[in-house]
């Protein structure tokens, strides 16, 4: 009888376990997506932004809220988007001419570890309108799903602290 309590408490710890971290898992998808909606925005700058390479807060601010829609509200306080960008002179050899890193939301920015956007001006390309084409990186990061087991699995590493997905991109 003892060891049948044992092991229904291990199971039920186990099963726990597991939702967990389907809920990390779908969370972990839900801001895949959404970054990606976002990135696809971001690239499709000359239509949306009349042309302009360059970002302003304002845009960053657009972005957000659209992004706290694409999340259902569920995270307005601690959702964090970061865009940076990488532009380049219209010359022949790759000089950079502008480079921006804007943040906008939570204080979880300060936990992102992208790589920097700087290590990847290889990709590049020189276009047939002979210039160059920025590089984008849009990042989005939340918090991980709480619940019942979730300082046990965060402190033996099992759960990250937050939930994030990075995408880099060129201008069309």
């Amino acid at each position: 009888m003892v060891e049948a309590a044992f092991i229904f408490s291990f199971l039920s710890i186990i099963t726990v376990a597991s939702l967990e971290y389907g809920f990390w898992l779908a969370a972990k998808s839900q801001v895949e997506r959404v970054n990606y909606s976002l990135a696809s925005l971001v690239r499709e700058r000359t239509q949306f932004y009349g042309k302009r390479e360059s970002f302003s807060n304002n845009d960053i601010q657009q972005l957000y809220e659209l992004a706290k829609s694409l999340t259902y509200h569920r995270y307005d306080k601690e959702l964090c988007l970061r865009v940076e960008a990488i532009g380049f002179t219209p010359a022949v050899k790759k000089t950079i001419s502008y480079q921006q890193k804007l943040d906008y939301g939570s204080t979880l920015c300060n936990s992102i570890t992208t790589p920097p956007l700087k290590n990847s001006i290889e990709f590049s390309p020189f276009s047939s309108r002979q210039r160059w084409l920025p590089l984008y990186q849009v990042t989005l990061i939340l918090p991980t799903p709480k619940g019942t087991l979730h300082r046990m699995l965060k402190s033996v590493d099992l759960l990250p602290e937050y939930v994030s997905a990075y995408t880099i991109l060129l201008a069309r």
